[in-house]
């Protein structure tokens, strides 16, 4: 029986209607939600680690922070007007994508992952790397919607 569902977020359209399917298989089985979004880490040429000062790199990390965290409330407010009656939470992590949604997945004892299938990533694949991570190493089942 699915208790707990755990919906990765990044505000793409995919994730979107990941979204909007967990709402609505929620609202069948009376299930929880939590809503995770994960900010990936900034990743810089090696060369530029000489010339880009660590005030710049923590400036670019806290304003994808701000960007995830609005991502996350606007997904939370979109779920929440569509079944007020159900409970959802959400969380932010740092990291790296995949491994963070495994983590949570694990030790939040979740009985399902959706995600979408392809984030704000490249758009030449049917499923992006990060939710094909998440298919092969999951520990629970994992819906993908595009």
């Amino acid at each position: 029986m699915i208790k707990k569902i755990l919906v990765a977020i990044d505000g793409s359209k995919a994730s979107k209607n990941a979204l909007n399917f967990a709402v609505d298989l929620a609202e069948q089985t009376s299930a929880e939600i939590k809503l995770l979004t994960v900010v990936p880490p900034v990743l810089l040429p090696s060369l530029s680690f000489y010339k880009v000062k660590s005030k710049a790199i923590k400036e670019c990390i806290d304003e994808l922070e701000t960007i995830f965290w609005d991502i996350l409330a606007k997904s939370l407010d979109e779920a929440q007007k569509r079944s007020p009656k159900l409970k959802i939470s959400t969380k932010l992590k740092l990291g790296e994508p995949h491994k963070k949604i495994l983590q949570t997945a694990k030790l939040g004892k979740f009985d399902l992952i959706i995600m979408g299938s392809r984030g704000l990533g490249s758009r030449f694949t049917a499923l992006g790397s990060i939710s094909s991570r998440v298919i092969d190493q999951a520990s629970c089942p994992v819906v993908v919607t595009r």
